[in-house]
């Protein structure tokens, strides 16, 4: 029987693969049975032939929930193993599961190394300074980084064997639990161990279920709000569960209650309005001022410098702030079409605005706006175009000149909006605004897009 040299710290690196055999994966993880913590186990598969040159190099690393070095366990295997066939196990196994399955171990694993309810396990390669993963499998409530692995897999190896079934890199993706784990060694001889008593609806030791029978636990009594609890291989499965109307957010909660994430109508591109949260835990727009604003796709750290402003219930930026430059109407709807009839005519109600305190984009600061103009092909005498030059040219003293406003001396007023000007769009027709505001400041420069599209 071989044995574990255990190392009591070690240094997981994310990078720097050394010498060693790095075409193995883990294969099968056990960390109880039966209620047992002392009947653990992993199995580890080769890829490809030749593996089995592990001495000193391989090594697995056992982590707590949190993943810090203080909680990590590192065992190395100190000797080689005789198969290198492709997909040879190489078992490490504490003496009790092998005792219980008849499976004398490749390495045995001490008692407790491998954490049953919440942790990581890794192989790695032994580096000069610590210990390079190459397959890792978070379980449970892991809160460290897991790499390039992903996600933790919810299910947990605690009373059930975790049981690989892809190779896609992904730790959700490649595990699933199942309850009847067969250990295998190196030599290929294979022993399972004692029967499960999951599935007779009692709860037995290591259960924390069984069928229907949940012992009195409810969603409630596992710290959630409400949802139906149920059982699956005999342990909790909290899916239906939710901690929706605990008035914090949550996982994938957009809102809960008064907590709204720190946002507001306004912080997320609005006028102004009462942001509010749904019943299931979803941003409600509803009481957000019909005004929204648009950037239209300059670089972030100027594109606060000059904006459209766009007064319309439809095609207002998402929960996240998000909103494209084009925005389209519906011809006769009154949420968007200023003159609320079908008449083959979008009538859109558009503002330019300067330097808004705009949440989405933290990094750009105020400026002197120097000038405003309209680029493109524009017609300076078209009465749409006449129009959004005079409301700008009539925030502070100015010059107009062809399809550009200058501004002197240059406009300071923080969230200056100009007037409101209506544009016609005939239905089936886009009209593409695009504005460019100069700051007086060396790169102060925002180009910004507004296209405006009516349907029929």
């Amino acid at each position: 029987m071989m044995r574990l040299l255990v190392v009591a710290v070690g240094v997981l690196l994310g990078t720097g693969l050394a010498r060693a055999q790095t075409r193995i994966v883990l294969d099968e993880i056990l960390g109880s049975w039966l209620g047992d913590d002392e009947m653990q186990y992993v199995e580890l598969r080769m890829l490809d032939a030749g593996q089995n040159a592990v001495a000193n190099v391989g090594a697995l690393v056992f982590d707590d929930a949190t993943g810090s070095s203080e909680g990590r366990r590192t065992a190395i295997l100190t000797q080689n193993v005789a198969r290198g066939v492709v997909n040879a196990k190489i078992l490490v196994a504490s003496a009790k599961a092998g005792d219980a399955a008849g499976v004398e171990p490749d390495f045995v694993l001490p008692a407790g190394f491998l954490r049953p309810r919440n942790g990581r396990v890794c192989y790695a390669v032994v580096t000069s300074s610590g210990f390079a993963p190459v397959d890792c499998i978070a379980y449970g409530t892991f809160t460290g980084d897991n790499f390039a692995f992903g996600v933790p897999t919810r299910v947990t190896p605690d009373n059930r064997v975790l049981r690989r079934t892809q190779l896609t890199g992904k730790n959700r993706a490649d595990w699933t639990g199942a309850l009847d784990p067969v250990l295998e060694s190196n030599a290929g001889k294979t022993g399972p161990l004692p029967p499960t008593l999951c599935g007779d609806e009692i709860i037995s030791q290591g259960e924390e279920c069984d069928g229907s029978a949940l012992g009195g636990a409810t969603c409630a009594s596992l710290g959630f709000v409400k949802g139906k609890l149920a059982c699956v291989q005999c342990h909790y499965d909290t899916s239906a569960c939710t901690l929706c109307g605990n008035d914090a957010i949550n996982g994938k909660e957009e809102c809960d209650g008064g907590d709204l994430g720190d946002r507001t109508c306004e912080s997320i591109g609005y006028a102004g309005g009462e942001l509010a949260c749904t019943e299931t835990c979803s941003l409600t727009l509803a009481g957000c001022d019909p005004a929204f604003f648009v950037p239209g796709g300059g670089p972030r750290k100027t594109d606060c410098l000059g904006e459209w402003r766009l007064a319309s219930t439809t095609g207002g930026p998402n929960e996240s702030g998000v909103l494209p430059p084009r925005q389209k109407c519906r011809d006769g709807d009154p949420g968007c079409d200023g003159d609320g009839a079908r008449n083959g005519t979008c009538v859109f109600t558009v503002a330019a605005c300067f330097n808004r305190a705009d949440a989405r984009f933290a990094k750009c600061s105020p400026a002197a706006v120097g000038s405003w103009s309209l680029a493109g092909k524009v017609d300076p005498a078209d009465a749409g175009v006449t129009a959004l030059l005079a409301s700008v040219a009539a925030l502070a003293p100015s010059t107009v000149a062809g399809a550009a406003v200058t501004f002197s001396p240059p406009l300071t007023a923080l969230g200056a909006c100009a007037a409101d000007v209506t544009i016609a769009v005939p239905v089936r027709r886009r009209l593409t605004l695009r504005a460019r505001t100069m700051g007086t400041g060396s790169g102060l420069r925002d180009a910004d897009t507004l296209k405006l599209a009516c349907v029929p």
